[in-house]
């Protein structure tokens, strides 16, 4: 596998384990405003982005194509600051600069 692919899927295996965490964060709260559909939401995209990386079947970016991952999140997400949009920013940068 390539080294640019390897840490492609860490980056995804990083965001994949921050939204698990919340999600298990999430059924321990119950807030009144739930982020769990959402934060599902993310992760089935997560793995569906891992698998066709994995596949390569990944579509190239072109240099500057999204994923649309951080835009999502963002719409959603408080505070902007958290620990998963950081890191589907970064899943997003290294797509656009690798693929």
């Amino acid at each position: 596998m390539e080294p640019q692919t390897e840490e492609f899927l860490k980056l995804i295996n990083q965001a994949i384990e921050i939204a698990q965490q919340m999600c298990r964060d999430q059924q321990l709260k119950q807030p009144e405003f739930s982020y769990s559909q959402h934060l599902n939401g993310v992760l089935n995209v997560l793995q569906s982005l891992k698998n066709q990386t994995l596949t390569g079947n990944l579509e190239s970016s072109g240099g500057s194509g999204t994923l649309g991952l951080a835009r999502n999140v963002a719409d959603w997400i408080e505070p902007l600051d958290s620990p998963l949009l950081h890191a589907v920013g970064l899943i997003e940068q290294y797509y656009q600069q690798h693929f």
